[in-house]
Formats: structure tokens, C-alpha cells, sequence
């Protein structure tokens, strides 16, 4: 991978969420072994080579609080911590048009929900080099389970599992290209994630190997598991 590419990567961590499942605690808040959600996950990317900037997207509350911690942690790469939209899509759309007043070299942008603080540096590794190749690629894992279609409590279908994917992020793109699309007609419609509106336009999305322990916060539970990923 070209050493210049840090000097033109970016990622936009979407914090936004409401954590309607966390039984009124807010995930990204919640310590995990000391250290909350949120704080781990940006880590990552505040360590990595790969990521000259980082632009945070978080509730409207949270927004003084968001950045006392920035700058409480001293992390050098926070360009900006934004207030999201109503919904996720308008969230990243509200990042990247920062990205896009502030960062005008941007050429290469990681989309990562603030609530995987599992990443890896080699998952974000893999994820610039299958961009560059592709302009547009999505971490992912094999479905393991077998998935059943179901309507009204009956099972209509079983979809081959050799073909299911497990989508996670970061997802990776072109900035010109994800930017573009976050501003045209079809993303008025709802996607729950920013692959669903480049395959809408019509490009085509790789995927590159994410992992089954880069995991999603969403439930209590999880913070149960997360907890003792930490632990070893």
C-alpha cells in the first residue's frame, strides 16, 4: 500500500444512535474494562497510519461532551464532531460534508460505527487496499447459521448460506463517489448502510475480511460479550 495514502484517508465514526435496546443506557458511554465505547473505538483509528482524520458524528446532546473528551484524550487526528440527522445516512452525510468543507484532500474514507470498538488495524488495512482496487468495499464474514426467509411465523424460503455475508464496518470508499451519492435522489429513500446506497447507483461493492469478533454493541448482552473478549 502507497505510504502517501494516510495523507489522504479519512473515517467518519458515526456515534448518532439512540440506543433504543440498551434497556436507557447509552452504549457508546458505557465503559467496557474501564474505558467507554466510544473512546476505544476511536483509538483504533487515532493510532493508525492509515487515517490522517477523523470526523466524529454524534446526538446533538452530546456534542460539548463529545468534545471534552476529545480533547480530555489529546487526540491529534479529530477534525470536527458534528451533530447527526434523523437518520444514520443523514448522520454520515452530515460527516462527509464535513469532511468535504474541511478536508478538501480527502481522497479515500472509512464509514465506522462507533459502536464496534473491535476493529483491528489489520481490518482497516484490508479495507483501503480492497478500495483502492474497487472504489467501494464492505467488511464482512461468512454467515455461519443457516437463515430462513420467514412471513407471518412461516418459513417461505431457505437462501443458499454459501452466498450470505455477515455485513460489518468500516466500509471503505472513494470519497468523491460516497459523497456524491449520499446528495443524489436515491438516498432519500432509508438504507441501513452506505454499501445499500452505492449498490442503488449502480457500482458494484467488494467485500474484504472483516471478523466475527469485531462485533456490534447493540444489546446488553453484548456488553456482557465484549467484556470478556477484553478479559481474554
Amino acid at each position: 500500500m502507497s505510504s502517501s495514502i494516510h495523507e489522504t484517508s479519512a473515517v467518519v465514526i458515526v456515534a448518532a444512535g439512540s440506543s433504543r435496546r440498551m434497556q436507557g443506557r447509552d452504549k457508546l458511554w458505557t465503559p467496557l474494562a474501564g474505558r467507554i465505547t466510544l473512546a476505544r473505538t476511536i483509538d483504533v483509528f487515532e493510532s493508525s497510519p492509515l487515517v490522517k482524520t477523523i470526523v466524529v458524528v454524534t446526538n446533538a446532546e452530546r456534542i460539548a461532551e463529545t468534545q471534552a473528551l476529545c480533547s480530555q484524550e489529546r487526540w491529534s487526528k479529530i477534525l470536527a464532531v458534528v451533530p447527526g440527522g434523523a437518520r444514520r445516512q443523514d448522520s454520515v452525510c452530515q460527516g462527509l460534508d464535513a469532511l468535504a468543507q474541511q478536508a478538501p484532500g480527502c481522497r479515500w474514507v472509512m464509514i465506522h460505527d462507533a459502536a464496534r470498538p473491535f476493529v483491528t488495524p489489520e481490518i482497516l488495512e484490508r479495507g483501503l487496499a480492497s478500495a483502492q482496487a474497487s472504489l467501494a468495499a464492505v467488511a464482512a464474514v461468512p454467515v455461519k447459521d443457516t437463515i430462513k426467509v420467514v412471513q407471518a411465523g412461516q418459513i417461505i424460503s431457505t437462501p443458499d448460506r454459501s452466498q450470505l455475508w455477515a455485513i460489518q464496518t468500516p466500509q471503505v470508499f472513494s470519497f468523491e463517489l460516497i459523497h456524491q451519492v449520499h446528495h443524489l435522489p436515491l438516498a432519500q429513500e432509508d438504507a441501513t448502510d452506505d454499501a445499500t446506497l452505492i449498490e442503488r447507483a449502480g457500482q458494484p461493492v467488494a467485500v474484504f475480511p472483516g471478523s466475527y469478533t469485531n462485533i456490534k454493541i447493540t444489546t446488553q448482552e453484548d456488553l456482557f460479550f465484549a467484556e470478556a473478549l477484553l478479559k481474554g
